[in-house]
């Protein structure tokens, strides 16, 4: 239901049942919504449904049959978005406020940043929440540096700000997982945004390290962007 209420308006379920059929699932809200019953892994068969389908999102819900192996597979090979949330603070009722409310956007300006800057824009371009831009150093700065990162943070702000977004920019320091993390819980924070690199960035926040860590072990939903999104 939080993605429903973020505007998606096709949904299509994932369900093993031994054979391979789809059937309405009779949601309502006004969301056309299937089950598709499939036999074997469901790694292959989530690549599928994205390319056979043409979903714009993969959402997976942690703590209940799905695995961090798969986890981790999915991350590195989805060609669209993948939105991994807690089942366990959603089942504690701790999931009931909008999902776009209020959003941590990591960043690092390195090129899978700037693709997760404008995939975002171009989404979520009507988002009514508040966006913290969040970006994590962990090295010593110099005061060019220091002034050079503030740039940088004001001008992304300034994005968001003329798509009408209400956006604060934030400094963290010390290890990019757990600080990105760190900034959910220190703003109340109902979905963290951060994109992923195939390339070793290494102690990058758009490391697949990174993303992976942040995908497993926040206590709220995580947008994975992919650098190598085609939209």
């Amino acid at each position: 239901m939080a993605l429903c209420q973020a505007g998606l308006e096709e949904i299509l379920f994932l369900h093993p049942g031994g054979t391979n059929s789809r059937k309405d699932t009779g949601l309502g809200s006004g969301i056309r919504s299937e089950v598709l019953i499939y036999e074997g892994p469901l790694l292959p068969k989530i690549l599928d449904a994205v390319q056979q389908e043409k979903n714009s999102l993969v959402a997976l819900c942690r703590g209940g049959p799905v695995n961090t192996r798969l986890m981790k597979k999915l991350l590195k090979k989805s060609p669209v978005p993948v939105i991994i949330f807690n089942r366990a603070v959603h089942d504690s009722g701790g999931g009931h406020r909008a999902l776009f409310h209020h959003v941590i956007f990591a960043t690092d300006w390195s090129p899978a940043s700037k693709v997760a800057v404008e995939y975002f824009l171009s989404v979520f371009k009507e988002m009514n929440g508040i966006l913290e831009i969040v970006n994590v150093i962990n090295r010593r700065l110099s005061v060019r540096d220091i002034r050079e990162l503030k740039r940088k943070l004001e001008g992304t702000r300034t994005l968001f700000l003329q798509m009408g977004i209400d956006a604060e920019s934030h400094i963290y320091a010390g290890k990019p997982p757990e600080e990105v993390m760190l900034a959910a819980k220190d703003y109340s924070a109902t979905t963290i945004v951060m994109g992923t690199s195939r390339k070793p960035f290494m102690k990058s926040i758009f490391s697949k390290g990174c993303a992976y860590q942040v995908a497993t072990e926040a206590e709220v939903p995580a947008l994975i962007i992919p650098s190598w999104i085609d939209y």
